[in-house]
């Protein structure tokens, strides 16, 4: 009967899945089609979105140090790679807050769950944060007229993992919210902080030696770091920069944060 049984089984798990990476992709179509209606342009000002704060930094440095290359690494680059990644990690942080509100008609649905949301907003964060960078990144390189990318494979993991931070604060602040109503005000404060301290506009290099040693624990920062070390080995980052230390800590505080909303799912649908 076990034999029977068990490829009964397996099907039903493939079903399961199935049908919610169906309703992920859903979201995400639903996400992307509200978000590129929302702005002239369409999709194209989506990509561009980015572009208006990399400049403004950009003409800030410049106009500060009278050069456009930062730590051995072009300007624009250097602020694609810091702009990019906590943008992505930020829109899917603060997501948590807002989903049960944005999404509720759609929860009414027995294959709908509150993760499902954040999932695809993640998704949705990381392919069109990707295409912006590759834009832009392609735009300096013909200005330049060279490639300059020394380590795609680690640019590509050093994307990854900031989404899997977003993801992991998400659900954090998804289940927070329910339980700390001023956690929306909190969020804010806290984001800007994370964007002074992540090395988004500054190398971190550049800092005092003890700044640095504190900061180097940031793994937002680690991500930054690494994904401009992936376009230019030349580029200096400070001491304890390395792929483990991001790639561990995402991966627990994930495990984490996956505890924290299983164990809040039934409250959350209950709200």
């Amino acid at each position: 009967m076990a034999v029977l049984h068990a490829p009964t089984e397996r099907l039903t798990k493939l079903g399961a899945f199935q049908i919610q990476w169906r309703v992920i992709k859903a979201l995400v179509y639903r996400e992307i089609r509200r978000r590129v209606g929302d702005l002239q342009g369409g999709f194209f000002a989506v990509l561009i979105e980015p572009m208006g704060q990399v400049l403004v930094w950009a003409i800030l440095r410049y106009v500060i140090t009278m050069s456009p290359i930062v730590n051995n690494l072009n300007i624009i680059l250097f602020l694609v790679a810091g702009v990019i990644p906590f943008s992505i990690y930020s829109r899917i942080a603060t997501y948590g807050l807002a989903t049960m509100e944005a999404n509720k008609a759609l929860l009414f649905y027995r294959r709908v769950k509150p993760i499902d949301t954040i999932l695809a907003r993640s998704v949705e964060e990381l392919g069109i944060y990707s295409c912006s960078a590759v834009l832009l990144f392609s735009a300096i390189w013909l200005y330049l007229g060279e490639l300059v990318l020394q380590n795609l494979p680690q640019l590509v993991v050093a994307f990854l993992l900031v989404t899997l931070l977003g993801v992991a604060t998400g659900l954090l602040t998804l289940v927070g919210s329910f339980y700390f109503l001023n956690l929306k005000q909190i969020m804010p404060w806290v984001n800007r902080i994370l964007y002074f301290t992540s090395g988004v506009i500054i190398a971190p290099v550049a800092l005092p030696q003890f700044v640095r040693e504190i900061l180097v624990y940031n793994p937002i920062l680690q991500c930054i770091e690494l994904a401009r070390l992936g376009l230019a080995s030349e580029y200096q980052v400070p001491d304890g920069i390395n792929l483990y230390y991001p790639t561990g800590f995402a991966l627990v505080y994930l495990s984490l944060s996956l505890w924290v909303y299983t164990n809040n799912e039934r409250n959350l649908l209950r709200r």
